[in-house]
């Protein structure tokens, strides 16, 4: 019997991830075997013995530190033998059909590696953000002045694209071994993106396909919204750090996949833009009620404006 692996990183959102796990048990993929892992990354809440106590059935990995999305998937994937493989978020929830749907499309076309499902959000099943191009400088400031991507709407058959949403994205288990895991060198954002390329650049095609949907709470670990949406949360201590990771991994990416200059012109653009970030967070120190927040991003536009682009730099979680 053919076997699909379920990898979930969970950070703090114990009760997520069990209605996560609950969704795949209740709309399993038919005549395969579910094989469910979940990857604690040093919660520190209780996240393992609530999830144990939920569902007593799955595999529970302490990954002993938090090693961002592609570390803690990693560990599943390292040791994946299954014939499928799919990364599932933790605040994401599958419905009736859509492993099945996913595993059809995988199936009955051995030149695709990967296949993602629609995104919609799990408050009112509206479409969500789906980037789907590499981010290119052009493609960045495309999305900053048309906003976001629904390459789903309209469409009923498969729709091959450059990258996948790492909300869920199923992965032919071969190709493990000739693309390779994840890069955990990315902490957080744009693994997805690097896999994409990788597989891409190997020959393997990539597929959103629109008759198979999840629903997608969107930025529960990170604390920010999903992408294209605006928050109020934005000034928290966790998106914050988020802001910085983001920028962090663009770096990573664009030193494995672009050119120099390329990575030089990023440079001056995430500059500017941080020097604009910052006019507002400097007005709201004149506020006693805002002030905390507005220097938390002063702070986070100052470390972005700090990196250097070209240092190989190791994961947050190195040195911990």
């Amino acid at each position: 019997m053919e076997r699909l692996t379920v990898s979930i990183v969970n950070y703090r959102t114990p009760a997520l991830v069990a209605e996560c796990v609950a969704s795949l048990k209740r709309f399993p993929p038919t005549g395969v075997e579910l094989d469910i892992a979940v990857v604690d990354n040093a919660s520190s809440d209780g996240s393992l013995q609530q999830i144990a106590q939920a569902h007593p059935d799955i595999r529970l990995l302490d990954a002993g530190a938090n090693l961002g999305f592609a570390g803690g998937n990693n560990l599943v994937l390292r040791e994946c033998s299954s014939e499928w493989a799919l990364l599932l978020n933790s605040d994401a929830l599958v419905l009736d059909g859509t492993l099945d749907t996913l595993l059809s499309a995988l199936r009955d076309h051995p030149g695709v590696g990967a296949v993602s499902a629609r995104i919609v959000n799990a408050s009112d099943g509206a479409e969500q953000d789906f980037p789907h191009r590499f981010p290119t400088l052009l493609e960045m400031v495309r999305r900053a002045v048309q906003g976001p991507q629904f390459p789903a709407i309209g469409q009923t058959r498969a729709v091959e694209l450059e990258r996948l949403h790492g909300a869920c994205m199923m992965i032919r288990g071969e190709l493990l071994h000739t693309v390779g895991l994840l890069d955990d060198g990315f902490f957080m954002y744009d693994e997805d993106v690097d896999w994409c390329v990788r597989a891409r650049h190997a020959g393997w095609k990539l597929w959103l396909v629109p008759t198979s949907k999840v629903l997608h709470h969107g930025g529960k670990s990170s604390d920010r919204a999903p992408s294209g949406q605006r928050s109020g949360r934005e000034w928290s201590d966790t998106a914050v750090r988020m802001r910085l990771e983001l920028r962090r991994s663009r770096y990573r990416l664009y030193r494995k996949h672009r050119p120099r200059w390329e990575l030089w012109a990023l440079k001056l653009m995430t500059d500017l833009a941080m020097l604009a970030a910052s006019i507002r967070p400097a007005l709201a120190l004149l506020s006693p009620a805002r002030r905390a927040s507005g220097r938390r991003m002063l702070h986070a536009n100052a470390q972005i404006l700090a990196l250097n682009p070209f240092a190989l730099e190791r994961p947050p979680h190195a040195s911990r």
